[in-house]
C-alpha cells in the first residue's frame, strides 16, 4: 500500500489496481489550514463513509479544512506550488469535472478535472488515491496523510477523480 511520506520525482505511477505510487513531489510546504474544533458525523469520519459522496458543510465550503480529529480536506490547487484558486474535499469524488474551482486566484471558476497542478491531503488518516480517469480508472497516485506537493508529470493537468484509502 501507500508508503509513509512521499516518494521522490519521477517514480512512474503504477496500474489502477496496483494502489499506484505517489502523485506529487516532495519538498513543498502546505499552506496553513482553517482549523476547525469538532466534528459531529462520526459515520464520515470512516473510509466508507469518506467515499459516501456525501453532502455536508465541510464538503466543497472553499477552506483547506483540518478538523480537530484529524480529518481533513483533499486541496486541489490549478497552479503549481499550491497558486491560483483551489477546490476542496472532504468526501471523495468521482468525477472532477463536475466541479469548478472556488477560492479567488488565477483558475477561478474553471474544472477541476484535468486542470489541478498541485494538491496537499489535509487529512492525518487517510490516503488519497487520484486517479487520470473518472470513476476511479486509469492511472492511479496516492498523495499520503499530511502530505502533497506539485503534481508528477504523469498526473499534472490529468486527474480526474479520487477515493479515500
Amino acid at each position: 500500500m501507500a508508503v509513509a511520506g512521499i516518494v521522490s520525482v519521477g517514480q512512474p505511477a503504477l496500474a489502477a489496481a496496483g494502489g499506484g505510487g505517489s502523485a506529487t513531489t516532495s519538498g513543498t510546504s502546505a499552506p496553513a489550514p482553517t482549523s476547525s474544533s469538532g466534528f459531529a458525523a462520526a459515520a464520515a469520519t470512516t473510509k466508507a463513509g469518506r467515499n459516501s459522496h456525501g453532502i455536508s458543510a465541510q464538503h466543497l465550503d472553499g477552506a483547506c479544512n483540518l478538523y480537530s480529529n484529524g480529518d481533513g480536506d483533499l486541496c486541489l490547487w490549478y497552479l503549481q506550488s499550491y497558486g491560483g484558486s483551489h477546490a476542496d474535499f472532504f468526501y471523495s469524488d468521482n468525477d472532477l469535472n463536475n466541479n469548478t474551482f472556488s477560492s479567488p486566484g488565477a483558475g477561478q471558476g474553471a474544472r477541476v478535472g484535468n486542470n489541478s497542478e498541485s494538491a496537499w491531503n489535509y487529512d492525518q488518516h487517510l490516503t488519497a488515491r487520484v486517479y487520470t480517469g473518472v470513476n476511479s480508472t486509469g492511472t492511479a497516485g496516492t498523495i499520503a496523510p499530511s502530505s502533497g506537493g506539485n503534481f508528477t508529470p504523469t498526473f499534472i493537468n490529468n486527474v480526474e477523480s479520487f477515493i479515500w484509502v
